[in-house]
């Protein structure tokens, strides 16, 4: 817990609280060590659990106006810094801190993090980690990077997230389709100006998140991924805990991606970076200004112990983590997807497979009734999700996929 210099405890502004399934024990986490003030893009319901107040901001405001409705809470009671673990407030909690004088991730660094041609220019340069990568405007400089570069090679957004718009092109047939779906993507209220032509990084990918303050750059979590759907890299799950890396990517890998948010500027957060072992060594395929999304503070305490609310609340009021785990112990989620497009009927009964000790929670996340549709069609198509425990990583990796079977996702 978080005192401030009499003995009280200290209060954080939060920008962004996220979805209730994926964020409400990271919100409950942070609520834990720190009194929380909340301003969000969307009206508070499940939200006031945990926060000791809160105002709605309209994001077309622009600064000024996220500031005015900023003030309105930050002139009731002292705050201390501000944080956010929402992908689409980084930039906006960064200027927010910028202008109220207080400790957040810095404005250049959110900028930075958001802007995935900035990433790999400040990479490149410094030698931190060398990808060949193209930034293009229309399909014949596409085409000609793609020459450039050669086959295979990923085409991606420049400043989306989730995976949205990326895919492996393996032949120059496939070429025009994925720059339009790129060019096409879905932004979600994200600023995305052009695409990426970068060269395919063959090897393990893996996640680690890093809390950084005041120039250091701690590794806290990191977790092996489940892919689905080639080409398209969706990351249908993960695994964290006992047995999840290998050496390799805890020593060479972690180095990486600590180096890398320091040399990115990132600070006051828990950053979230993914990291591939390539046979040329690592190589960082994205860095983010805030911990890692998709229920990750559930399964990270679940497996180890460690509290990634709490290590944010650290993090931005720069105080070094505390970050004793288990270490005989693994945990992982695996989503649930539609075979093709249908209306959702809920998931399996699997008697048996819910009765299994191993499994802590079966969880659907559409309303029944829904029409629903897998990846490409609809990149967040999850009806639903599964977590299991175990001894090793291995061991809850298959336990995952036994259960990805017997859960077929019902509906005509």
């Amino acid at each position: 817990m978080t005192h401030d210099s009499a003995g009280r405890r200290e209060t954080l502004l939060v920008v962004g609280s996220g979805y209730r399934a994926g964020h409400e024990r990271l919100l409950a986490q942070m609520a834990a060590d720190a009194d929380l003030i909340l301003l969000n893009p969307e009206p508070v319901s499940w939200q006031r659990d945990w926060v000791q107040a809160a105002e709605v901001f309209d994001p077309a405001d622009g600064d000024d106006g996220v500031l005015r409705t900023a003030k309105t809470l930050v002139d009731r009671r002292p705050v201390a810094a501000v944080v956010t673990y929402e992908e689409t407030t980084v930039v906006t909690a960064a200027r927010l801190a910028q202008s109220l004088g207080l400790p957040g991730v810095p404005v250049a660094a959110a900028e930075l993090a958001r802007d995935k041609h900035r990433q790999r220019t400040l990479l490149n340069s410094t030698g931190i980690s060398p990808t060949r990568s193209v930034l293009v405007h229309d399909l014949p400089a596409a085409r000609r990077a793609a020459q450039e570069i050669g086959y295979p090679l990923m085409v991606k957004p420049r400043g989306l997230s989730g995976s949205a718009g990326v895919r492996r092109v393996d032949e120059e047939s496939q070429f025009d389709a994925a720059f339009d779906a790129a060019v096409n993507a879905d932004k979600r209220g994200l600023e995305s100006e052009g695409v990426l032509v970068e060269e395919f990084l063959e090897g393990f990918e893996f996640d680690v998140d890093c809390l950084v303050h005041d120039g250091t750059a701690t590794p806290v979590s990191w977790a092996r991924k489940i892919w689905a759907y080639d080409p398209y890299p969706i990351e249908a799950g993960f695994i964290t805990g006992h047995g999840t890396l290998g050496r390799a990517e805890m020593t060479e890998g972690f180095d990486l991606a600590c180096r890398s948010v320091l040399a990115a500027g990132i600070d006051r957060t828990v950053a979230h970076v993914e990291v591939k072992m390539t046979p040329a060594g690592p190589r960082i395929i994205e860095l983010n200004a805030r911990p890692g999304g998709d229920i990750a503070s559930r399964i990270v305490e679940l497996a180890r112990g460690v509290r990634l609310g709490s290590l944010l609340v650290s993090a931005a009021l720069g105080r070094a983590p505390h970050t004793a785990s288990s270490d005989d112990r693994s945990a992982g989620i695996r989503f649930l997807y539609p075979r093709s497009r249908r209306r959702f009927d809920g998931l399996a009964e699997a008697a048996r497979l819910r009765s299994r000790p191993w499994v802590h929670e079966i969880r659907e996340l559409h309303p029944r009734g829904e029409t629903v549709a897998p990846p490409p069609e609809d990149l967040y198509g999850r009806v639903g999700y599964v977590m299991a425990t175990g001894p090793h990583a291995d061991e809850v990796e298959d336990r995952l996929l036994l259960a990805h079977h017997e859960l077929r996702v019902l509906g005509s």
